[in-house]
């Protein structure tokens, strides 16, 4: 597991503890899991929305384009943010999984 500055790297993998200890260690951490839309709300591809799972313990993560339906609500976890920082981590998926990580340490996600 690589450090970099502000805390430890992220490694993409394709599954989230799926081949072993990828860092020499078994991890036995929980696995959070966001989904966000990528398109309007008027667009044909609204329902392909953008998944993201992660272990904050061993710092695996995944993302994949995932299909959701276009009635069902997704809890969106920057809205309380201002719209330059939500630009922000939108523009990068690892300041996204910092933000979501810190919010899932809290305990603030998911939303009860």
């Amino acid at each position: 597991m690589g450090r970099r500055a502000g805390g430890w790297a992220w490694s993409k993998v394709s599954t989230i503890h799926g081949n072993g200890p990828v860092h020499g260690s078994a991890c036995g951490g929980e696995v959070h899991s966001y989904r966000f839309r990528h398109y309007a709300p008027s667009d044909s591809s609204y329902e392909r929305c953008i998944g993201l799972a992660w272990c904050s313990i061993c710092r695996e993560y995944s993302g994949a384009m995932v299909y959701v339906s276009r009635d069902e609500h997704l809890p969106d976890a920057l809205a309380d943010l201002p719209v330059i920082e939500r630009e922000r981590l939108a523009r990068s998926e690892v300041k996204l999984l910092d933000y979501l990580d810190r919010l899932a340490r809290r305990g603030a996600w998911p939303p009860r």
